[in-house]
């Protein structure tokens, strides 16, 4: 490589890895602050369409039509959230205050059941260990009740100071909502003087990116819907075989936790597969944690196997991006960073740009 050659690669390096620095800060810190204008923008280009459509048809102006498109638009999304959110809530509240009369008539005699069964057998092979066994069931069960009435005390006022952030949301969601009208009323000539403020040779650079992304969008709901399916027919065999009534749509509810990765199917099986086992019933118990384990497994194995086949990566590609994804950005990361790559390999691929050969 030529002294010419070696210095244009370092240049190019240098840049885009500003860039990236820059657009990595930028949504990090930047984002939140600017997000209910960014949300505003985005609503105002899916529903500008449509509002075009309502134009056309009812005969009526565009900034009409745009308002209208929007008001549908927010009416319908605020409905929807306040009914899942309120359910939620409810359903989160009684759980949590119905946690310690749970443990006291169901948790509490199924482990002293337990703890006697234990006690029982270690004193056919040594009473010392027997009797110490006894003594720290019998701390346990003198701290476990308070343990249990302040884990529900403590998450009862951590829903109630999450809620106090409520306030916060809706300003932002209020803003969001008339930013989208002022936008929305004339998005076209917006986007236009956008447009203006970008150097043309960047016009078809950016073009690229958006085909790219949207390109990606799409071959990731199509990757995670196929992975959805695959753990929802797992869990409803699994299910169907271990004789859980309504196996379906409980398979169904889990495999939609299970693409959340926060989640996971840990936080519907793990809990369930703990209550059944502290309540006696091994068998079922036991076979909710193989169920889990092979649920796990196969899930590590297909997921950077079929993300990458839809995007055009190696898995083992797939798999560094989301590793590095979130260790940087958590969740957002495992999706964002795939995604980056993707989109700079295509640019790369029609020679928008030059990284690697």
């Amino acid at each position: 490589m030529s002294y010419e050659k070696k210095k244009k690669f370092i240049v190019n390096i240098t840049f885009y890895t500003l860039i990236a620095a820059i657009v990595f800060l930028a949504v990090k810190y930047l984002l939140g602050w600017i997000m209910p204008f960014v949300v505003a923008f985005a609503v105002s280009a899916v529903i500008t369409p449509f509002a075009k459509r309502v134009s056309g048809y009812f005969k009526v102006g565009r900034k009409f039509a745009a308002c209208f498109a929007a008001f549908l638009f927010y009416a319908f999304g605020t409905g929807l959230v306040v009914l899942c959110g309120f359910g939620l809530y409810a359903a989160l509240k009684n759980l949590f205050y119905s946690l310690p009369q749970f443990y006291a008539d169901s948790i509490e005699p199924a482990l002293a059941s337990l703890s006697g069964f234990v006690q029982n057998t270690l004193a056919a092979f040594d009473p010392a260990v027997s009797s110490s066994f006894e003594q720290f069931a019998a701390d346990f069960f003198s701290n476990a009740g308070s343990m249990i009435s302040d884990v529900s005390v403590n998450a009862l006022s951590w829903l109630s100071a999450y809620i106090t952030k409520i306030p916060y949301f809706i300003a932002a969601v209020f803003i969001a909502v008339i930013a989208t009208f002022f936008i929305a009323s004339d998005y076209d000539g917006i986007k236009a003087f956008i447009a203006r403020q970008i150097p043309e040779k960047w016009h078809i650079f950016l073009g690229d990116i958006r085909e790219y992304s949207l390109y990606t969008l799409g071959k990731y709901v199509k990757s995670y819907t196929l992975i959805m399916t695959i753990t929802f027919c797992e869990l409803s065999l699994g299910l169907w075989l271990l004789g859980v009534k309504n196996f379906a749509v409980i398979a169904l509810v889990t495999a939609v936790f299970d693409i959340i990765p926060v989640c996971g199917s840990g936080g519907v099986l793990l809990p369930w597969a703990v209550f059944s086992l502290v309540q006696g019933r091994y068998a079922f118990g036991t076979g909710m944690l193989i169920l889990y384990a092979i649920i796990t497994v196969i899930r590590q194995i297909i997921e950077p196997k079929i993300v990458g086949d839809q995007v055009g990566l190696p898995p083992v590609v797939t798999l560094m991006a989301m590793f590095l994804g979130v260790r940087f950005m958590g969740v957002i990361g495992l999706f964002l960073f795939p995604m980056i790559l993707v989109i700079l390999k295509n640019l790369n691929d029609s020679g928008r740009i030059k990284l690697f050969r």
